[in-house]
Formats: structure tokens, C-alpha cells, sequence
């Protein structure tokens, strides 16, 4: 049963979209986090780690090595020789294949332009008669390597020529059209199904905004999750905010009560200290401590121990008072460096403003990160003066940026 269901299945034809997907699967699951491709079907110098850049890139080396590494992907698969259709069965081998081919297409143009595989735009795979400006691409990074700058970042683009015209575009169409006549000429009748993957992953792809369509509820969308999240933050920080300010007041208000309860058991202690304080004038009326009756002395032993625990209460009630005082002190230096770090952060904002009202050529200013409470504050300053807000990072990186408003 198990095996006419097997067989079944291979009669559903694989449509581009089915292949294009498996391949990209592929591609994610080999790469590494360091840029390393992990598979046993890659170019065999590349494998094992045998080959060496070259550190004066030549055309005539890449052209060679560009071939050997197309005809090594056709033929260390045998599903390419035996002229197998792409089904259910064997789409992992043909995905797996492709992947690690244009894996190690993009090492080698890595290694002699110091740029990955461009991408280029149009339907269609670029076709060129020359191979004048992959020399040049080759020539600028050569100059770079011999310069013995590698920590400096290198950017091939923009390509110049020597009349100083830029050939960015003109460089791609001959990069892809050199892999295209030679994946053309090897892989013959499966060459379409890289053609879809190119055509798939290096095409730029032309951006378009989402408009978000009220008619649907709930809303959805990438757009509306986006307003939604902003909208969403924006509340979350004015209730920090109030309940900030409700914290503050309720810490003063407490303080303010401790000190009160402080000065009446002071004035309270004072007069009983006043009070009980024995008349030592008067000799002749105090009698020896042998002669006083029981009675008597066991009503004195009873005070003394009172007036101990009541001095007892009265020394825990000023170390809690001194210990508020200061949590009173701490507030109130936090409060004094959040007043500062506010007018430093309106006064950055004012300085964006102005820069934005004087260049007119400056779309947006992102001003340094900062807390919930001062972004709030920065919010209502920006929005006064005509421009638009946006909250852009995430944790300690959350800052305001100002854009002007869309006509």
C-alpha cells in the first residue's frame, strides 16, 4: 500500500515555483553564520580548502576555473546523466545540486572582483559580446589587494571605466551571460531550471507599498501590522509615562508624611524626658535603695524597662526616617539627572529642526536613543513644529527619527 502511494505521488509534475522553493531551502540550510557553505557536493579545491586566492586576479584563471566548477556540479550527480525528471522522489538531490553550484559560483567572483554575484534587471538573462569590464572589475580589486589595505572595507561599486563612466550595469550583463553560456552548454536540457532559480534570486525586485485596505476587519497586512506596532508603542510609552509621574507624587507624598510622623514623636519624647527627670535638689527626701519596699522596686524595675523599649521604638523610627530621607535624596538626584538628560535631548531636537527648516535636501535626522519619557517629550516637540515622528530600534537603541511630512 505504502509503495503504490510512492508511486502515485511521482506522477505530479514539478512546476518552477515547487523548484525554485526547494533550492532556496537547500541554500538556507547548508549556510553557515560565518559565510561557509557546508556540502559534500561542492567544487573539490573549495571542499577542501586547497585553493588559494589569487592576488593578481587574472580573466583567462576565472574563466577556466568558472567552467570547471559548472561541469563538476553536472557531473558529480548521476541524476544528471541519467536524464532523470525532477518528481517528488528526487527533487531534494536536484535542489541540493543547484544550490551548492551557485554557492560556489559566488565564492570564486567573491575571490576575484571581492564582490558576491550581482544582481541585474529585466525578465530575462542578460546576454554581452565582451568581457572588457570583468577585467576591469578584476584590475580595481587587484589595485586594492596590492595596496596591503585589507582591513579597510572595499566597494567594487561604483565600476568605473577610463573616461570615468560608470559600467555597473554593463559588468553584470557580462558576469551572467558568461555563467548562462556556460550552464547553457553543459547542463543542456535542465539549464530552465536554473534559469528559473536566476531568474528567481537575482533580479531586483521592484518595491511597492502596501496600502492598507480598511474595508477588511480586522485590517491585515504587513503595512497594517507596521502603523499597528508604532501606534501600539506610542501608547505604551504615555502610560509609562503617567505612571511615572503617579510614582513620583506618591514618593513625595509618603516622604512628607514620615516627616511629620518624625517631628510629633520627637516633641512627644522631649516632654517625657522632661517629665520624668528626677529633682536631685531635694537630698533629703530621697531614700537609700536598701530601704524602698518591694513593692516600690518593682514599679521602678517596670518603668525602667518601659522608658528602654520606648527609646527602643524611638531610634527605629529615626534610622526609618533617615533611611527614607535618603531614598527622598536618591529620587530627587534622579529626578535632577532626568531633568538634564530632557533638555539635552529637546535641545538635540531643536537643532534636527532647524537643520531640516535651513537643508532642504535632507529627508529625515535620527536623533541619539533614549528613554520612553524623553522620546515622549521629543514626540510632542517634533510634532509641534510640523514635522512627522517615527520610533526606529529596539531596547537601549529605541531613538526618534524626524521626517518631513509627506506632500
Amino acid at each position: 500500500m505504502g509503495h503504490s502511494t510512492v508511486t502515485e505521488l511521482s506522477k505530479f509534475s514539478i512546476n518552477p515555483d515547487t523548484f525554485i522553493f526547494a533550492v532556496n531551502q537547500a541554500f538556507e540550510a547548508r549556510l553557515k553564520n560565518n559565510g561557509e557553505f557546508n556540502s559534500h557536493l561542492r567544487f573539490d579545491p573549495f571542499l577542501s580548502k586547497s585553493w588559494t586566492a589569487p592576488k593578481n586576479p587574472e580573466f583567462n584563471t576565472f574563466k577556466n576555473l568558472l567552467n570547471e566548477i559548472i561541469t563538476h556540479h553536472f557531473h558529480i550527480l548521476p541524476n544528471f546523466h541519467r536524464n532523470e525528471n525532477v518528481d517528488l522522489e528526487n527533487i531534494s538531490w536536484f535542489s541540493h545540486s543547484v544550490a551548492t553550484l551557485f554557492a560556489d559560483l559566488n565564492y570564486l567572483i567573491q575571490q576575484f572582483t571581492g564582490h558576491s554575484l550581482p544582481e541585474f534587471s529585466g525578465s530575462s538573462i542578460p546576454k554581452a559580446v565582451s568581457s572588457k569590464n570583468i577585467v576591469l572589475a578584476m584590475t580595481k580589486y587587484s589595485q586594492f589587494l596590492a595596496q596591503n589595505q585589507t582591513e579597510q572595507p572595499y566597494s567594487l561599486f561604483p565600476l568605473l571605466n577610463e573616461n570615468n563612466e560608470n559600467i555597473d550595469q554593463l559588468y553584470t550583463h557580462e558576469i551572467w551571460s558568461l555563467i548562462s553560456s556556460f550552464s547553457k552548454k553543459v547542463f543542456g536540457n535542465y539549464f530552465p531550471l536554473l534559469q528559473a532559480y536566476i531568474l528567481w534570486k537575482y533580479t531586483k525586485k521592484e518595491h511597492i507599498p502596501e496600502v492598507i485596505d480598511w474595508n477588511v476587519r480586522p485590517p491585515c497586512g504587513a503595512a497594517y501590522e507596521l502603523q499597528f506596532k508604532e501606534l501600539f508603542e506610542r501608547e505604551h510609552e504615555e502610560r509609562k509615562a503617567r505612571r511615572f509621574e503617579r510614582q513620583k507624587a506618591k514618593h513625595e507624598k509618603d516622604n512628607s508624611g514620615d516627616r511629620k510622623k518624625h517631628s510629633r514623636d520627637h516633641t512627644q519624647n522631649e516632654k517625657q524626658h522632661f517629665a520624668e527627670k528626677p529633682n536631685h535638689t531635694d537630698h533629703q527626701q530621697v531614700k537609700p535603695k536598701s530601704f524602698e519596699p518591694k513593692q516600690k522596686f518593682e514599679l521602678k524595675n517596670f518603668q525602667e524597662t518601659k522608658d528602654h523599649k520606648q527609646q527602643s521604638d524611638n531610634s527605629h523610627r529615626e534610622n526609618k526616617y533617615s533611611s527614607s530621607n535618603g531614598g527622598f535624596k536618591n529620587s530627587f538626584q534622579t529626578d535632577s539627572r532626568q531633568n538634564i538628560n530632557l533638555e539635552d535631548a529637546l535641545a538635540e531636537a531643536k537643532l534636527a529642526i532647524q537643520n531640516l527648516i535651513k537643508n532642504k535636501n535632507i529627508n529625515e535626522v535620527s536623533l541619539a536613543p533614549q528613554n520612553s519619557f524623553v522620546r515622549r517629550e521629543q514626540h510632542s516637540l517634533i510634532t509641534e513644529a510640523g514635522f512627522e515622528t517615527e520610533s526606529r530600534g529596539e531596547a537601549k537603541n529605541r531613538h526618534v527619527c524626524i521626517k518631513r511630512k509627506a506632500l
